[in-house]
């Protein structure tokens, strides 16, 4: 028997309920399938069209199911409209009901992907109020929102003790925290040696982590133990012959140990040079995409009018094999204008030096030591960048880093590497930092 839809002919036939069943429960039942439906239909594609129609009938019939907010949100946030999602998921915290806690890990995480890290942090501590069982990984949370605002020191120390606490509650799962600590460390520009103790031990409980164990390799290399860096090194490419950056790392590696077999250099030659702190860092540069090349075009899209007109034309690719200036610079811009300095709005004159300048000025010092004692005694390696026009010079020196060689042959380092100081004046000019740790204050490393 069914009763015919009030909507016509083109309306859905209801069953009647079946003598001695409560219409309530079967009301209950449908609502209750449309619930589950909808999130089966998330599980099975996010974005699916019929998510939201479901959720708003179910929410139509029962209010009280609020999940039905959580499940929309997350369905906004998979189409791209995260201010929606979060819009929701405040609305659902001023109900303070049982999904409170759900919606703040959810609008927590919402809120960390778009960077928004203070007020990232500010939910991942309400989370640990509201529960007092909140595990490890709500601990890792926190700890990583730490070091993106600043408090970096703070944030690795909550890390450890989040792995402490997977030993003491999670046993199963501490595996996986060590890991987590690992990655994180990594990815927060948490210093070699911190690093390279927690790689060691996640590696220790699972081998099977060629990430973590390239990078530790790297961090090996920093600390200059390239045996061990190389051992690891083959054991990765084992697995992955095509692991590019473990490729890049089996060749400094041999760049390091070969002079030393054939008794060319010494391991203190490497220390004296800085060569593995540059290996560390060309080595977070090419996971993160945070090198001089992707600084550099980002510095393109943000930079001032008034220093694209004193900026001169690119080096041609030919000539970049003779000059003895930063390539991938010169590529960029061949130098700048004489006397522009000012135009990058620096307490001091700061102009990008051209290839033909910098190879003048090299020749010089070859020719001429005398009249130039301070670059004549300088038998390390180094680069010249830039100079103020009034006697001080910017140059790659040790490790790589960016020195400032003042007229009274005073140095100082100016920034950790030149990348590094292109990132710098990227995000003076409002651009975004993607590097290791960057703070909502700009403060990077």
């Amino acid at each position: 028997m069914t009763r015919r839809s009030p909507f016509g002919r083109r309306g859905i036939s209801v069953p009647a309920p079946e003598p001695g069943v409560d219409p309530i429960d079967v009301q209950r039942a449908a609502i209750e399938h449309d619930r589950d439906l909808a999130w089966e239909l998330f599980e099975a594609k996010p974005t699916h069209r019929r998510i939201p129609e479901l959720a708003q009938s179910v929410l139509a019939r029962e209010p009280a199911f609020t999940g039905m907010i959580v499940l929309l949100a997350l369905h906004r946030s998979a189409c791209g409209d995260n201010d929606e999602a979060k819009r929701l998921l405040r609305d659902l915290l001023g109900l303070r009901d049982r999904q409170y806690l759900n919606a703040l890990r959810i609008l927590r995480d919402l809120e960390y992907g778009d960077k928004e890290y203070g007020e990232s942090l500010g939910l991942a501590e309400a989370v640990l109020r509201e529960d007092p069982e909140a595990g490890w990984m709500d601990r890792m949370v926190l700890a990583t929102a730490l070091v993106y605002t600043g408090e970096r020191e703070a944030g690795w120390r909550v890390t450890d003790e989040a792995v402490e606490l997977s030993a003491r509650t999670d046993p199963e799962r501490y595996p996986r925290a060590l890991a987590q600590r690992a990655a994180r460390f990594l990815s927060t520009g948490a210093p070699p040696h911190r690093f390279l103790l927690a790689a060691e031990e996640a590696i220790a409980a699972n081998p099977a982590e060629p990430m973590l164990s390239t990078a530790l390799a790297y961090a090996y290399m920093f600390h200059y133990r390239m045996e061990e860096a190389e051992t690891l090194l083959l054991r990765v490419l084992r697995e992955d012959p095509t692991n590019t950056i473990a490729q890049g790392g089996m060749t400094m590696v041999r760049g390091f140990l070969d002079p030393i077999e054939r008794g060319d250099a010494t391991i203190d030659d490497f220390r004296r040079a800085g060569m593995g702190e540059a290996a560390w860092r060309m080595m977070c540069d090419q996971m993160f995409d945070t090198g001089l090349e992707e600084a550099l075009a980002a510095l393109t899209r943000v930079l001032p009018r008034a220093l694209v007109r004193v900026l001169r034309g690119r080096l041609g690719r030919a000539s970049t094999r003779d000059t003895q200036g930063e390539v991938t610079l010169l590529g960029w811009h061949d130098g700048q204008d004489p006397g522009s300095g000012a135009a990058w709005g620096l307490a001091e004159p700061f102009r990008l030096l051209s290839s033909q300048e910098i190879d003048e000025m090299e020749a010089s010092i070859a020719r001429d030591p005398a009249a130039w004692p301070e670059w004549a005694a300088d038998d390390g390696y180094y680069t010249l960048i830039a100079t103020d026009d009034a006697g001080a010079y910017w140059f790659e020196g040790f490790a790589r880093r960016l020195f400032r060689r003042g007229a009274d042959g005073q140095v100082r380092e100016a920034a950790p590497s030149l990348a590094d100081w292109v990132w710098d004046r990227v995000v003076a000019f409002g651009g975004e930092d993607p590097r290791q740790g960057a703070s909502i204050s700009g403060d990077a490393r």
